[in-house]
């Protein structure tokens, strides 16, 4: 089983100080924005540690995992799986719906201040793609492993998108003061 340890993270460092980090620096990119853009990349990271990983790369993992876990591992049905939890009182259910919205709250705040020529649109749209693409990851996953590994919920793509909109409105409500700091530039 792949985890996102020490190798990935290397691999992640690698990538970013040589595919970000360099370029940024040789186009002279104000300090502010390489930070913004810094904690762009870790959340991205982060995302992808919490959705995509572990891999299972052992066959007999993948098999063990057929046996153990069944039942259903897709919701199509909008509010079907959030309404499942609350009538079946799973503790859990208020937890994981608020860590479903607060996973995209910081895409929805970064984007505009590493890109401050994005508008509404183009933020809205980078954030349901980007849950959207995990989904998908997730999905493809399954269909590798014929197992049930990762659940693909229609209701994830509808809380972490809620969530995009949710950071990208507290954005807006800080843009002045960010303006006012410096930090956001008059566009």
């Amino acid at each position: 089983m792949l985890r996102f340890s020490g190798l990935v993270m290397t691999i992640a460092l690698i990538v970013y100080i040589v595919f970000f980090l360099l370029r940024w620096l040789k186009r002279r990119e104000k300090l502010e924005m390489i930070i913004f853009k810094t904690c762009l990349y870790v959340y991205a990271c982060g995302v992808i540690k919490y959705t995509i990983f572990p891999l299972m790369l052992n066959a007999f993992l993948i098999e063990d995992t057929k046996i153990f876990v069944t039942g259903p591992y897709m919701n199509l049905i909008p509010f079907n799986s959030i309404s499942e939890m609350f009538i079946a009182e799973r503790e859990s259910a208020a937890f994981q719906i608020v860590a479903n919205i607060i996973m995209f709250v910081p895409l929805g705040m970064l984007l505009p201040l590493c890109y401050p020529k994005l508008r509404w649109k183009s933020v809205f749209a980078i954030s349901f793609i980007a849950t959207v693409g995990i989904e998908l990851a997730q999905l493809l996953q399954d269909l590798i492993y014929q197992s049930p590994f990762k659940f693909v919920d229609i209701d994830d793509v509808i809380l972490n998108f809620s969530g995009g909109i949710i950071g990208y409105m507290i954005f807006v409500m800080f843009r002045p003061l960010l303006r006012k700091m410096g930090l956001y530039p008059n566009v």
